[in-house]
């Protein structure tokens, strides 16, 4: 799932430490600055999640995956839920279905990444100036 956020400037900061520390060093750099900000996003996706406590099995199986894409230059870590069946769960409840157009819950993913968007950005950067140049 994506969260349709985008952060502007990234791309010259990047360019910037590349300069200095070499491509492979960046990429580590920026791996580890993306997954530490998407725990701490994870958090905040648990709680949004609450809605759909009954069992607490959605809560449980959110997870954060792995860094992908960032050999080809624009590296992505997603939100998501683990091995099982949850998924297609919470896609119902997301988008609704033919017997409830609108249950419990509808649209609770997309308010989430609208509105964590910009604090998401700001926890990757900050992640970034802090484990950068180290």
């Amino acid at each position: 799932m994506s969260s349709g956020a985008n952060v502007r400037g990234l791309e010259e900061v990047l360019r910037n430490m590349e300069a200095k520390l070499g491509p492979e060093k960046v990429r580590r750099v920026t791996s580890r600055a993306l997954k530490g900000a998407a725990e701490e996003t994870l958090e905040d996706f648990k709680e949004a999640l609450a809605v759909y406590k009954r069992t607490g099995e959605t809560i449980e199986s959110a997870t954060v995956g792995r860094v992908t894409g960032a050999m080809e230059g624009v590296p992505t870590v997603k939100l998501g839920f683990g091995a099982g069946s949850r998924w297609r769960l919470v896609h119902l409840n997301e988008l609704g279905y033919a017997r409830n157009p609108h249950p419990r819950g509808f649209g609770v993913i997309r308010r989430f990444s609208e509105a964590n968007g910009q604090k998401y950005k700001y926890r990757v950067a900050s992640r970034l100036k802090m484990e950068g140049f180290r």
